[in-house]
């Protein structure tokens, strides 16, 4: 199934109209009935917004499969506030944050490696 094709299934599961979607992306009538005539997928800058409005995540959106999430379980209570913060954020600020927490762990990854290919090279 193609993105046109779960996008126009999950308005019509939904229930909603593709004039209440093209009102909240800004668009005329005629540029979704183009999506679905030429069964063309949207430009990616309406991705996210479709997915809000149809209150599914843009993996599913793009593959049909939904992202596996860590039980909340297994998170620690200072993890379960950064991710109550972090999805308060816009998409934007959300890629920032995570691309600036890349750049933190990173180093640390790094150490761990030549730890571990020491610990081998002694073990041999």
């Amino acid at each position: 199934m193609t993105i046109s094709e779960r996008f126009f299934e999950l308005l019509d599961k939904n229930g909603t109209s593709a004039y209440a979607l093209c009102q909240h992306l800004g668009i005329g009538t005629s540029t979704v009935n183009n999506w679905k005539l030429r069964n063309t997928d949207p430009p990616t800058k309406y991705l996210v917004p479709i997915c809000e409005f149809l209150g599914c995540s843009l993996e599913y959106l793009l593959t049909g499969k939904e992202a596996k999430k860590a039980p909340a379980s297994e998170i620690s209570e200072n993890g379960q506030e950064m991710l109550e913060l972090f999805d308060q954020l816009p998409d934007r600020d959300q890629l920032l944050l995570i691309g600036r927490l890349r750049e933190m762990v990173s180093p640390m990854l790094e150490v761990e490696k030549k730890d571990l290919a020491s610990s081998a090279d002694q073990a041999v």
